[in-house]
């Protein structure tokens, strides 16, 4: 770490990330969304601003993690956090504060990134849209979609879960989809315009001349001539041979 930064302990800052007013608490953890730590003075408030300044970290890192376990310190970048219901993250750098040392994380090709549940716990009680995301997570919620929160935090998985239920977000609000058509079982029946395939003809067939030759064919029979395409009788046909 640089010498010019203020020292500060893991127990006082423990005990200052315990009075930032809002955030997401976990067992090790606290996440905020950026915009509310301007207020956040102390030594802490000096570490970030330095910590902001010495890693030219922008703000694109809408979010902030603090470890409550050890002093390390992450910036998280979720551009879509106001118009998508679940943002993805997009990058990550995280600051070992007793050692100076960073660690940076780039998520824009993975195809199952992290993504944010519960929206409204990351900003504070005034925010414009905090009662918008609370209305989401409490139909998310009646759905039975938080039944198992190990695996829903990554895209893929919480897409997979949505499908299941027959649900899509759209927005900020939780819809029920429209099931998709039923494949048809079996193959297509084929229809055969068989006034297309079949010949026209105006004479009896090969095979018909030559019963007629050799006397196989009597008076007062009637046939059908496939070949002819039409049915007949000796008597009208013995002078065509």
């Amino acid at each position: 770490m640089c010498d010019s930064w203020p020292t500060v302990n893991l127990s006082e800052y423990k005990e200052q990330v315990g009075q930032i007013p809002y955030g997401k608490r976990l067992p090790t953890a606290l996440y905020v969304h950026r915009e509310g730590l301007a207020s956040v003075g102390g030594s802490l408030g000096a570490v970030l601003d330095q910590v902001v300044a010495q890693y030219q970290v922008t703000t694109e890192f809408n979010l902030v993690k603090f470890r409550t376990d050890e002093l390390k310190i992450s910036f998280l970048a979720y551009p879509e956090f106001l118009s998508e219901a679940h943002p993805a993250l997009r990058h990550s750098v995280t600051i070992d504060l007793a050692t100076g040392k960073a660690r940076r994380t780039d998520y824009t090709n993975n195809i199952n990134p992290p993504i944010l549940h519960r929206k409204e716990s990351f900003v504070p009680a005034e925010h414009p849209r905090r009662a918008e995301f609370e209305a989401l997570t409490k139909a998310e919620e009646e759905a039975g979609l938080y039944e198992d929160t190990t695996t829903i935090g990554f895209k893929l998985n919480w897409e997979r879960l949505l499908q299941s239920k027959g649900l899509v977000v759209k927005g900020h609000q939780l819809e029920g989809q429209e099931p998709a058509l039923p494949a048809e079982s079996g193959p297509a029946a084929v229809v055969v315009e068989r006034h297309k395939t079949a010949l026209t003809r105006y004479d009896p067939s090969k095979p018909v001349k030559s019963l007629l030759e050799y006397g196989l064919l009597k008076g007062g029979m009637s046939f059908f001539d496939y070949g002819c395409g039409q049915g007949s009788d000796v008597k009208g046909l013995q002078g065509l041979g």
